[in-house]
């Protein structure tokens, strides 16, 4: 039996699987499973490089599927598992050799592992050792790959480990700050099996940007131990240009409303009492994200466009009566664009915008 289970997902990325593979292959944790999820790939390369994987190792999986989307391929490789812990990797990305036999470490079985040779003191223990670790999260840390450029990322929690109420007071601030305390990706963790299949029944595939959030929001509600990692930057997130999360996408703000609702039900159905507050500070930091799509949209009509947006009653209502801390200049200088969305701040912002996307590609 694995001890993990690594799920890849895979849609026309022929090009990067090689690294990727090299890095999952190469891991000093050896007692594992990989599952890679070609998602209706089209490129007419991507899948039989998949089974050319399974040939040579016996710990490769091959999942054929129709295109679904992510959501849909790693939900898929997640049934298939048989693991008792997950992690996901995207098949341009690649990770540190060491990445699974460190991030294990940390895990209770693998502490009760450690301790096998000392008698349990009651069958209760072993229940309790049991329950928790099919309710825990272990988080490293990330490196941005760009050309030209890398950039570590680090979870804004302090390394440590966290149970009971120190969870209770993490998951009082998951969402609607500048800086999450622990990031949403479902990438660069282990996180137990059971925790994710408990959760899956909250997944919407109608979910374009935040898909991740909405399976790692209810598995942090959930999970009865998580650890945040002390350096750990054994993620390499490669940054592509025509990637879709980095292109204008004219139904964004329809999906900012999808995820407000499917993500306040989430949080209210887990009983965690500011779920409004968090969720209604989440809106804002979203529109950010909005606002900047439509700042880069090379169509004509900007202002017309981002005066419809914040104009918008419902919007504006929460612009004025929500408080969000912005520390970033970028962000203050979103933030007042969005609430003055009036043509010179608009064309001043798009001209900063402009400029720092020609300087960082």
């Amino acid at each position: 039996m694995p001890k993990v289970s690594i799920i890849i997902t895979v849609y026309n990325t022929a090009k990067y699987m090689k690294e990727c593979m090299d890095s999952v292959l190469a891991q000093t944790l050896t007692d594992i499973e990989i599952i890679l999820v070609d998602d209706g790939s089209t490129d007419g390369v991507s899948p039989a490089l998949c089974d050319d994987y399974a040939k040579i190792d016996s710990r490769v999986v091959v999942i054929h599927k129709e295109n679904g989307g992510l959501m849909s391929a790693w939900i898929e490789g997640t049934k298939r598992a048989t693991a008792a812990y997950v992690s996901y990797l995207d098949s341009d990305d690649w990770v540190d050799t060491d990445m699974m036999e460190l991030l294990y470490r940390e895990t209770s079985q693998s502490l009760s592992e450690q301790e096998s040779g000392k008698k349990q003191s009651s069958n209760l223990s072993v229940e309790l050792s049991e329950d928790i670790s099919n309710h825990e999260i272990i988080s490293g840390n990330y490196i941005v790959e760009k050309a030209g450029e890398r950039r570590r990322e680090t979870q804004s929690l302090n390394p440590g480990v966290y149970t009971g109420k120190e969870l209770d007071v993490v998951r009082e601030k998951l969402l609607g700050c500048e800086v999450r305390p622990v990031t949403m990706s479902r990438c660069m963790k282990l996180i137990s099996k059971k925790l994710i299949l408990d959760n899956i029944k909250y997944c919407n595939p109608k979910i374009k940007m935040g898909e991740d959030v909405n399976i790692t929001l209810p598995c942090l509600c959930d999970c009865k131990r998580l650890v945040i990692m002390k350096g750990s930057y054994f993620y390499h997130y490669r940054l592509v240009a025509e990637s879709m999360a980095h292109g204008y996408d004219p139904k964004l703000l329809s999906n900012l409303d999808l995820t407000d609702v499917t993500f306040r039900g989430i949080l209210k159905d887990k009983g965690i009492s500011n779920a409004d507050e968090q969720l209604n500070r989440e809106y804002i930091m979203i529109l950010f994200l909005v606002l900047k799509n439509e700042l880069r949209c090379r169509e004509g009509g900007t202002v017309k466009r981002i005066r419809d947006i914040f104009l918008r009653k419902d919007i504006k209502e929460k612009i004025d009566c929500t408080k969000v801390n912005v520390s970033s200049k970028a962000n203050r200088l979103l933030y007042f664009c969005m609430k003055h969305p009036n043509p010179v701040a608009v064309s001043f912002t798009k001209a900063v915008i402009r400029a720092f996307d020609r300087r960082t590609n």
